[in-house]
């Protein structure tokens, strides 16, 4: 004969559900990390590069998927103005992060925004370069790297206690759109 006992059945439902939880959450937080491509960047640099030198990321070998272009664009930039030079529709909220779209045949593939905040936790940082306080150097608007040109450069920088930073640039001069003005100040003046 089965007794049915009321607080047995609970216990095993709480536990049951406290599981089903922390495998939700557990596969949640492995799908983030598998479809980031800022933490893949980080991944990438920590086995193939060396601290403090500027070392060539080919964008390919950090991507599981297709791609044509990959735009990097900055939080100053208007959602019409990406929109525009995307050529393609846009149903993301652009305002105080900088994104990476992904696009092959006119088409979305991956899109990711990324903001990085100082005082957070995070550990590592991705800092993007867009030549914003370099004197006499026109600033970049966004990035336009195509599967052909897929090499980025990236420099690691440890901050002891701090945080890992991760200086994100072109690697050519074709890889970039500057604004049509010349920054005549500096980060110094």
């Amino acid at each position: 004969m089965i007794v049915f006992n009321a607080k047995n059945y609970l216990l095993g439902r709480k536990s049951k559900l406290v599981t089903l939880f922390i495998i939700f959450f557990s596969v949640l937080y492995l799908y983030k990390k598998e479809t980031s491509i800022v933490e893949k960047i980080f991944d990438y640099t920590d086995k193939y590069c060396r601290v403090n030198e500027e070392c060539v990321v080919n964008m390919t070998n950090v991507t599981q998927f297709e791609w044509d272009y990959m735009y990097v664009v900055d939080n100053r930039q208007s959602h019409k103005s990406v929109e525009s030079f995307i050529n393609l529709k846009i149903d993301m909220n652009l305002d105080f992060f900088q994104h990476i779209f992904f696009t092959k045949d006119n088409k979305f593939v991956h899109q990711e925004g990324y903001f990085y905040y100082s005082d957070s936790t995070d550990r590592r940082g991705l800092m993007l370069n867009f030549d914003h306080y370099k004197k006499g150097m026109r600033p970049i608007t966004h990035y336009v790297i195509s599967k052909e040109n897929p090499n980025i450069l990236i420099k690691k920088e440890i901050v002891p206690n701090h945080k890992d930073y991760y200086w994100f640039s072109y690697a050519n001069e074709k890889q970039v759109v500057r604004v049509d003005w010349i920054n005549t100040s500096s980060a110094e003046d």
